[in-house]
């Protein structure tokens, strides 16, 4: 009897991991999430930087809601704030990028000064939290690619 509930389990043991891997390898969600930054120069005395997006995931695997609204969220927050740096504010204009992660989630804040079309010079400062399910990598992100 008592090998009867042995075998059992260890078939039971056996039939979850099994399960367990081959969810892993077939099923999740693992996508491949890179930034790197860049730097904007489009004249002297006037640049800033962004960040380059790099995504690579498996498309026969459902995407989580979650993961694709915060992307979409990502890349218009991004988009908005490369348009407003590129065409609203003339030389001098120097916006730095930084970002951090924390607790899985990466904030991004751009700092540093503008100089608006009237002429006048003020300070800028935008930041975010945007959490990717998967922690991101910050491929040499503390080097600014031109």
């Amino acid at each position: 009897m008592k090998r009867k509930v042995g075998y059992a389990l260890c078939g039971l043991i056996a039939v979850l991991l099994s399960l367990f891997l081959i969810y892993d390898n077939f099923i999740a969600f693992k996508p491949v999430i890179i930034f790197q930054r860049f730097r904007v120069n489009i004249e002297e005395n006037y640049n800033f930087e962004a960040a380059n997006l790099i995504m690579a995931y498996d498309e026969q695997r459902p995407v989580p809601a979650t993961f694709a609204e915060n992307e979409i969220n990502y890349l218009e927050w991004s988009n908005d704030i490369f348009d407003d740096l590129y065409y609203n504010y003339m030389t001098p204009t120097d916006v730095k990028l930084s970002a951090a992660i924390n607790q899985g989630k990466v904030t991004f804040t751009y700092q540093g000064y503008v100089t608006t079309k009237q002429g006048e010079t003020m300070d800028y400062f935008e930041e975010a939290t945007f959490d990717f399910i998967k922690v991101p990598e910050m491929k040499n992100f503390d080097k600014v690619y031109d």
